[in-house]
């Protein structure tokens, strides 16, 4: 049976010439991390991996903006690895049929991925048609195209991460930034302290990096920590922890026993210890940070 679902297509760009500058064994290391990324940028949005493309992924949504906030965090956390993207996206009927999916909608969405720039989200206008108001005003109208299959060119469109006349503050789309809600409900704000330093996220400031490198935005002073060792993302109303590290992220809250991350991510809720790099007992360990979840 077929049902309409958002189709998209992210690949990463320059891939050939990555293998060649870095090597085989860190270029496939890399991949796979950005990979992971993006699969998590996907289920945390709604959507699910339908299957690995090479240097890519295959992915539907049940609804356009769902698509639409995973990829504008795809291309947003993609510097973080050092690469870039190209991401395509189409609605329409497809059917499902052991573990993948088939029809015209897959075929035009990898259309729309092959012709994107690195770093540019393409969309077709039956996705652009699909969007709330406020996910169009992201939305820039581009030329037609022929595709494969389709007797008449079809309208391409830009996602953009802003929208024109929108404040600077509010760029930044990772993993799902979401919207101000109406009726002024108070903001979800994440506050992790670290050596008397708080450092704060919430829909507006929707990341923070962790690790032992100056550049991080919550630098951890201990061998223990990895450089580059875990984000901290603001999605969908919830905070998740991403741990990237050698030794792990340990999550305790409260008197429970610490939740241990390798390569994998959880929610943040109510207050507690972070250990990065080993299991967190007290909050003025080299390796620990705290931090409080509540409504500001």
């Amino acid at each position: 049976m077929e049902k309409p679902l958002a189709i998209l297509f992210v690949d990463i760009a320059d891939s050939t010439q990555l293998y060649e500058q870095i090597g085989n064994m860190r270029a496939s290391a890399l991949t796979r991390k950005m990979l992971f990324h993006l699969r998590l940028a996907i289920e945390v949005n709604g959507g699910t991996v339908i299957k690995t493309l090479g240097d890519g992924l295959l992915a539907a949504f049940p609804t356009a903006d769902d698509a639409a906030w995973a990829s504008l965090s795809m291309i947003d956390s993609a510097p973080v690895f050092g690469l870039r993207l190209r991401v395509g996206i189409h609605y329409g009927a497809v059917v499902e049929r052991a573990e993948d999916l088939y029809g015209d909608a897959c075929n035009v969405a990898a259309r729309v991925e092959h012709i994107a720039k690195p770093g540019e989200i393409l969309a077709t206008d039956a996705f652009v048609q699909q969007l709330t108001p406020r996910m169009q005003a992201r939305s820039k109208p581009l030329s037609n195209v022929s595709v494969r299959g389709k007797s008449a060119p079809i309208r391409i469109h830009e996602l953009r991460p802003t929208i024109p006349g929108e404040d600077t503050t509010v760029d930044s789309t990772t993993l799902g930034i979401s919207l101000p809600k109406p009726g002024g409900e108070g903001m979800l704000v994440l506050r992790i302290t670290y050596r008397g330093h708080t450092f704060t996220a919430n829909r507006l400031y929707p990341r923070l990096t962790v690790g032992r490198e100056e550049s991080s935005d919550v630098r951890i002073l201990s061998r223990q920590t990895s450089r580059q060792h875990a984000v901290i993302d603001f999605s969908r109303e919830s905070f998740i922890l991403t741990d990237h590290s050698t030794n792990g992220s340990f999550v305790r809250n409260g008197n429970a026993h610490a939740v241990a991350l390798r390569r994998d991510s959880t929610k943040l809720s109510g207050s507690g210890l972070i250990g990065f790099g080993a299991e967190p007992f007290e909050a003025d360990q080299d390796h620990v940070a705290s931090f409080t979840c509540d409504i500001a």
